[in-house]
């Protein structure tokens, strides 16, 4: 299990700040929520599972912070607009989004792949990424304010056979960022 260390937060202070962390029910996506709390931001979780996210909940209000579960899939437009919403409505325009959920996606040779699966992993992986942007993006363009951490792999920077769909996802993810950056760097 993943967790962080409160020493590592000592210096940040997002009190106000409200974050959406995706794929936070649990490893590295907890970890974000929880040190994002810890520093005093009002953190939304998403992910799939409800009971993972319920969890990360309970840990950060047990430590004084405050956060809302929000299950969805974030490959899904619909409810990605409903995680935007409901952050709005509940905590406040957002601040911060840390975009972690991913899938592995198929462990295998590509032939040997279901389609839908290796493109189920790019749906995920990038669409997600692009989704949660996209919804949160236009209110911190407005207000010249806000952070958007894409979380990726080292994978994406070297062969890694048999996850054909994750690295190529990974890899889309960096330059998408960077893309993306070009374009807001005056806001």
């Amino acid at each position: 299990m993943l967790t962080y260390d409160n020493a590592e937060c000592n210096n940040s202070d997002l009190k106000g700040q409200v974050a959406i962390v995706t794929g936070g029910g649990r490893g590295t996506g907890r970890a974000f929520a929880q040190a994002l709390a810890k520093a005093g931001a009002s953190v939304a979780v998403t992910a799939r599972t409800k009971s993972e996210l319920g969890e990360t909940v309970v840990l950060i209000q047990s430590s004084g912070g405050r956060a809302i579960a929000i299950p969805a899939d974030i490959s899904d437009p619909s409810a990605v607009e409903r995680i935007a919403t409901t952050t709005e409505n509940e905590l406040g325009m957002v601040d911060i989004l840390i975009n972690n959920a991913g899938v592995t996606g198929p462990v295998t040779a590509d032939w040997e792949a279901d389609p839908n699966d290796w493109w189920h992993t790019l749906e995920v992986n990038l669409r997600g990424t692009y989704l949660m942007t996209r919804a949160v993006l236009p209110s911190m363009v407005s207000r010249n304010r806000g952070r958007i951490i894409n979380i990726t792999s080292a994978v994406a920077l070297r062969t890694l056979p048999y996850f054909s769909a994750y690295t190529v996802s990974k890899a889309a993810i960096i330059y998408y960022t960077q893309n993306l950056a070009g374009q807001v760097q005056n806001h």
